[in-house]
């Protein structure tokens, strides 16, 4: 890890689709990286910025390797957003951590 990362835990590079949720509303979107404690995930076009920053994301694999967690949206930029996964989840961040060493990693 460089001297410069002052993250808790590394990123890794995951591409993959995910569909972040929130009160009935969804926008697709495209995995960044992944850490044991958040995501980066690509910004939707339509993305709507709301009060209440809990959303459930949907990392989807494959037609049978979809995961839900539930994350607090902690940054937003033009380009991207970073998400932090909320505490008490540690088995399906896990689970999500193993199935993106599957995905190509070579993807855009």
């Amino acid at each position: 890890m460089k001297e410069s990362e002052k993250r808790r835990f590394p990123r890794l590079p995951a591409f993959s689709a995910a569909l972040i949720t929130q009160a009935g509303q969804g926008w697709l979107s495209e995995v960044r990286d992944l850490s044991q404690g958040g995501a980066r995930l690509a910004r939707p076009q339509h993305w709507q910025t709301a009060d209440d920053k809990h959303y459930c994301i949907y990392f989807i694999f494959d037609q049978e390797t979809v995961i839900a967690v539930d994350a607090s949206c902690v940054r937003e930029n033009t380009e991207d957003l970073g998400f932090a996964f909320e505490d008490g989840q540690e088995t399906k961040v896990k689970d999500l951590l193993y199935e993106s060493r599957f995905v190509d990693q070579d993807a855009p």
